[in-house]
């Protein structure tokens, strides 16, 4: 007898407004989750997300995994008919994700007060660049400009190079912020539902989960008027850290924090004397003489193949890892065992997909992403009731499309 299981979101109506990553990224989560999630596309290119990155048979791979469970509709927003259309949506709904720029759903007459009117139950989730408060909260902005503000970048690189952007050209912001505004969106629905006011609108900015990492050292530059560098693949303290290279041209990654650990990696190392080494006795003495230890750690790495290295130190249960490429991910058994699916996608085909996060063995399959404005008849008719002449009419006066 199979067990079926509710998705924790089943029965949640999600709008979403937006494009490329930050906000849909929100419905992505939402979605895997259960939540019916509705996308709103521009007529005729749809989401720009579409034709964003690497392209599988004129799509995008971002698009057909990060799009997966919604439902696509076409509206001309900009049009009275297509914003009627909207409304009504809004009417139904649990749940707005608006990631336009600032200012846009106000101009069409959908501030907070007029969603608030129209629709008391409504959760209203804003994802922007710079966030609603403060000097810049007008301005828009991308992944790269979110990591030059919020100092990422700044903190990226090497010690003597110039700032990079981290993850390179993985928009890393703009993954944290869907996660943020999903998880605000998760604890206004559990105020609303729990009869609490719901703390709506809820106020993402792509900076603001990367600046909330790096913010002690705000606080550490204003008790000491000392500013933190960057300084390459070290952690923040302790040595030896970082990235070594192996006798075979790969590379691994090895952290050693306490004083134990470093016990062991220095005689692992062949140096059992800097146990009792007055310059290494503590974490941040250690992190002081971090060239000179990683130098002859380094050394003794680059001597050995990356199997061999990656087993010495797991022998003496210390922080080791590979670094893996794409390749490696892929053939990677512990990936494969918890982090992917085998899906049968009608564009990608026969691939892997990530699992629905957080992590649930009883999370179900996802279906594809949509083709746009795949369920624009499908929405209008079952969700707000329109008669089938009532849609070929705004079909055929462009304040809707469908496939």
């Amino acid at each position: 007898m199979t067990t079926s299981f509710a998705k924790p979101l089943a029965g949640t109506r999600v709008i979403e407004l937006g494009e490329l990553i930050a906000g849909p990224f929100v419905g992505t989560l939402l979605a895997d989750n259960g939540a019916e999630v509705i996308k709103i596309e521009r007529p005729g290119r749809g989401d720009v997300l579409r034709q964003f990155g690497p392209m599988v048979n004129g799509i995008s791979a971002f698009w057909q995994v990060n799009s997966r469970s919604k439902k696509s509709v076409v509206l001309d927003i900009t049009r009275d008919g297509g914003l009627a259309i909207l409304r009504d949506l809004l009417k139904t709904g649990d749940v707005l994700i608006d990631s336009l720029r600032p200012g846009v759903l106000d101009k069409m007459g959908l501030n907070d007060e007029a969603l608030q009117s129209l629709n008391p139950r409504l959760i209203v989730v804003h994802v922007s660049a710079f966030g609603r408060v403060g000097p810049n909260s007008k301005r828009g902005g991308y992944d790269p400009v979110a990591q030059g503000f919020c100092g990422l970048s700044n903190l990226t690189g090497e010690r003597d190079g110039p700032p990079m952007r981290a993850g390179g050209a993985v928009p890393v912001c703009d993954f944290m912020t869907g996660v943020l505004g999903a998880f605000g969106a998760v604890l206004a629905l559990y105020q609303r539902n729990g009869g609490m006011k719901p703390m709506s609108p809820v106020d993402v900015a792509l900076y603001d989960v990367a600046f909330r990492m790096i913010a002690p050292l705000i606080s550490y530059y204003e008790a000491t008027g000392e500013a933190w560098q960057r300084d390459g693949n070290h952690s923040l303290g302790g040595a030896p850290t970082g990235h070594f290279r192996t006798a075979d041209d790969k590379w691994i990654c090895l952290s050693v924090q306490n004083d134990e650990q470093f016990a062991r990696c220095a005689a692992l190392v062949g140096s059992p004397d800097w146990a009792s080494d007055a310059r290494f006795a503590t974490l941040s003495q250690r992190t002081a003489h971090r060239d000179e230890i990683e130098t002859q750690v380094g050394t003794w790495i680059g001597e050995r193949d990356r199997t061999t290295v990656i087993a010495a130190f797991e022998s003496k249960s210390l922080g080791v890892g590979p670094i893996q490429s794409i390749e490696d991910m892929a053939s990677n058994e512990h990936l494969s065992a918890r982090d992917l699916n085998a899906v049968d996608d009608p564009i990608l085909g026969s691939v892997r997909m990530p699992r629905t996060l957080p992590i649930n063995v009883n999370a179900g399959k996802q279906s594809p992403a949509p083709a746009l404005g795949e369920h624009t008849r499908q929405v209008l008719s079952e969700v707000l009731g329109y008669s089938s002449e009532a849609i070929a009419q705004m079909i055929g006066h462009g304040h809707a499309a469908s496939v």
